[in-house]
């Protein structure tokens, strides 16, 4: 190999292999019309734990998670399994100017739904952590639609 095949192969591995092992460990959200019919009659799934952002009552965001997984992000608090007081924070959740609250999966980069996100504003990132945690970042005006 001579000089010049080397020096490709470094900037190669330098610059392109740390963005792909960066970008692998992005989540994102699918929209779910059928989880959105389902939170909105009150049947959240009953095997996720759920967590809520925002005020008391009226939260900006609920998201439910898979057990397996945890949800390390700040700003959000964990309110347990699906119960009557995760059905009154998700007909609570604030609409965002005139777009009303809707469901969409917490995916993996893999494809795997591992929970589902409520809230007026989609746009949020999503991003795997080590051991089954995953951040889900709060929803944020300048995120919208």
């Amino acid at each position: 190999m001579n000089t010049k095949s080397i020096a490709i192969v470094v900037w190669i591995a330098f610059f392109l292999v740390p963005q792909t092992s960066l970008a692998a460990q992005k989540g994102s959200l699918k929209s779910n019309p059928e989880m959105t019919q389902a939170l909105r009659e009150g049947r959240p799934p009953a095997d996720f734990i759920y967590w809520t952002t925002g005020r008391g009552n009226a939260p900006d965001a609920v998201i439910g998670l898979d057990p397996q997984w945890k949800q390390t992000a700040r700003l959000w608090r964990n309110i347990g399994p699906a119960s009557e007081e995760v059905n009154k924070l998700i007909k609570g959740t604030m609409p965002y100017f005139e777009r009303e609250p809707e469901a969409s999966d917490i995916v993996t980069p893999d494809g795997e739904v591992i929970g589902v996100y409520w809230s007026s504003i989609h746009h949020v990132p999503v991003e795997m952590g080590a051991g089954n945690t995953v951040k889900v970042f709060k929803p944020q005006s300048n995120n919208r639609d």
